[in-house]
């Protein structure tokens, strides 16, 4: 449903520009690339939903034209989608191409049959059209006797008009078919290398809902091309009301036991349960995922909770939001809730479904300390409150210890690739040296998303501070205090409401990328397939480039066999390092980065932090980092920073 209603509002935005913009006819040819990933990806019915959302909408607006353009694109992309799926190729789309012109060719001699006044108003035009076309022919002697058998032919053409239509329908349809064909299955060809190994999908199960107790027997996984196994055989039970932590080092396994214990099957090995997973079903198997946008999907706080529910199931909203700590938000629009809240909406949302089992996979890394806290404050006690298992993915040992069971996944058994949680360092001055020159001043900055609207919202005041070449600052504030906003005006991506920000004296948004800024979410920066055409693309010089590629992943400590691997066979910490190594390898006046040491582990934390202070010491680097992270970064940030609500301020808490 979610894919459906993305796709659609792709596809009526697409149609309806492509008819009220003039001369941008062509990006209806756009249109056919959601409608085909659709048809590619889920069943027929999802394309169907998707094609009748999106008709309404460009009718609404756009008019039959806007439509049409929806519906001609569906078939278009649909079919391509739908036979790449299958495995068809260019004889099916040709019959299929025949038969849908015929139905075309009928659907217009009925409605011209039964609509005369259009059919009159129809040929009318054709034949203006066609003597247009003619008289213009008349006047080069050569071809003046075939342009008057043209136009006899066409009169005797009217005469036969079904049969005309009929040809005309086929011929279009077929020239279309075979052209988005050609085009989409090429696109589609490519998105089929592309493994969509983590993606949660309800298994085919009969039987009732009882996930638990769980019991993995020597269970083993190791994906699709793979060399190696995700996950080692591993055996564990979890039983009914019991509250277990599971840790260890990027790349262990953790996300992979996820998926086990959400209806996956291990490659060799068992699982035995008593029932069906019942993955989303009352009663069954709830996830929370690391980033909650990803599920968060009504745009009221109270839809969002019962989205999905089976129609007629009572649930109580109020009193889930009660426990959530979201006390009175029924109404408030999703799109305006913090991280935090994010997350805890997302936990109200799973224990609607009321599951026996709920898996928490790293919900805290991407909040604050103090969201941090109410998180915990929620999930603890959950077991005993609703009777059900609890099993919690973290990197942070006081989360680990206040499970009832330990399972580290690491084949090492100490706490090494836990992370400790300290409180926000002290703000501090800036300890650059005097003959440093300023490569970022910010003087007086304020922000207001939507500024001289009624919606207008502050996100920055009155912000002054200079960043010195080589000098490394830490930014820190709370879910909301505007760090990040602060960051992109930094990189020259926002354009500050007041005040100005410079780089070297000249204004940020005159200079952007020479100051680099690594987002908190390194997979969605990562836009190529392979890591030395990444790293090249980012840095703007040709992945032949052997040298320079090597150099730049050398730079940030990863070895050059990675260099024509594929992005998604690499770990969280190498993902985050690609993207440094492109960054780095253009040479920026500074580097921003926003929350660098979220989902790692102890050991890739301090690697990362070990790598970029090296840099920033012996290169000269300008380093910014904005963290709610604090363990280890003294080193790399002698600085620090706070910002509460837009505001720099002396308190840290």
């Amino acid at each position: 449903m979610a894919q459906a209603a993305v796709m659609a509002a792709l596809a009526a935005a697409l149609s309806i520009i492509s008819v009220v913009v003039p001369f941008a006819g062509g990006l209806s040819l756009l249109t056919t690339v959601p409608m085909g990933l659709l048809g590619y990806r889920y069943r027929l019915r999802v394309l169907v939903a998707a094609t009748f959302a999106a008709s309404v909408v460009a009718f609404l607006i756009a008019g039959v034209s806007g439509l049409m353009v929806v519906v001609n694109c569906a078939y278009v992309g649909g079919l391509a989608g739908i036979m790449k799926r299958r495995g068809r190729g260019t004889p099916t789309v040709i019959a299929v191409g025949l038969v849908a012109g015929v139905i075309f060719g009928l659907f217009i001699i009925a409605a011209l049959t039964v609509l005369v006044r259009l059919r009159t108003l129809t040929f009318s035009a054709m034949t203006a059209n066609f003597d247009g076309v003619v008289s213009v022919v008349s006047h080069f002697e050569p071809f003046r006797p075939a342009a008057q058998d043209a136009r006899h032919l066409f009169g005797l053409a009217l005469q036969y008009w079904p049969l005309l239509l009929m040809v005309y329908a086929m011929f279009s349809i077929m020239i279309v078919t075979l052209v988005g064909w050609w085009a989409l299955s090429r696109v589609l060809g490519r998105l089929s290398g592309i493994p969509d190994v983590h993606k949660l999908e309800t298994p085919d199960e009969i039987g009732p809902v009882a996930p638990v107790p769980v019991r993995l027997v020597d269970a083993r996984f190791r994906y699709p091309n793979a060399t190696h196994d995700a996950l080692r055989p591993l055996s564990l039970t979890v039983d009914a009301g019991e509250d277990v932590a599971i840790t260890g080092a990027n790349g262990s396994g953790k996300t992979t036991l996820m998926l086990l214990l959400s209806g996956r099957d291990p490659t060799s090995g068992s699982i035995e349960r008593p029932g069906a997973v019942g993955l989303g079903q009352l009663g069954g198997t709830a996830v929370i995922l690391q980033h909650p946008e990803s599920q968060v999907l009504g745009t009221r706080v109270a839809d969002d909770v019962v989205w999905g529910l089976p129609p007629g199931t009572e649930t109580d909203v109020a009193e889930l939001l009660s426990e959530v700590g979201l006390t009175g938000m029924e109404e408030r629009d999703t799109g305006g809730l913090s991280g935090g809240e994010l997350q805890r909406l997302a936990v109200a949302a799973a224990l609607a479904r009321r599951p026996s089992l709920l898996i928490a996979d790293e919900v805290t890394s991407m909040v604050d300390q103090r969201g941090r806290e109410a998180l915990l404050a929620v999930l603890s006690g959950l077991t005993e409150r609703h009777q059900m298992a609890l099993v919690q993915i973290t990197h942070y040992n006081n989360e680990a210890e206040a499970a009832d069971r330990i399972v580290q996944l690491s084949e090492s058994q100490d706490n090494t690739h836990l992370v400790e949680s300290t409180a926000a360092p002290a703000p501090t001055v800036s300890v650059a040296p005097r003959a440093a020159e300023p490569v970022l001043q910010l003087d007086h900055v304020g922000h207001e998303y939507a500024s001289g609207t009624p919606w207008a919202k502050p996100a920055l005041s009155d912000v002054a501070f200079t960043v010195h070449e080589g000098e490394g600052l830490l930014i820190h504030g709370g879910n909301g205090s505007g760090k990040s906003t602060l960051a992109w005006i930094m990189a020259g991506l926002t354009t500050p409401t007041t005040g100005s920000c410079l780089v070297r004296g000249r204004p940020a948004t005159e200079c952007v990328g020479e100051v680099a800024i690594a987002f908190q979410a390194a997979r969605l920066q990562l836009m190529r397939g392979r890591v030395d055409t990444e790293v090249a693309s980012a840095a703007g010089f040709s992945h032949r480039d052997r040298t320079r590629v090597v150099a730049a992943l050398a730079k940030v400590g990863l070895d050059a066999s990675l260099a024509r691997r594929r992005i998604d066979q690499l770990s969280g910490g190498q993902m985050r390092r690609v993207v440094i190594a492109g960054l780095l390898a253009r040479s920026p006046q500074a580097l921003i980065l926003d929350e660098p040491l979220a989902g790692l582990d102890a050991a890739s934390q301090r690697g990362l932090l070990r790598l970029l202070t090296d840099l920033r010491r012996n290169s000269g680097l300008t380093v910014v980092v904005i963290s709610h992270d604090f363990v280890g970064l003294e080193e790399l940030c002698p600085r620090t920073l706070h910002l509460r609500d837009g505001v720099l301020t002396e308190d840290p808490s």
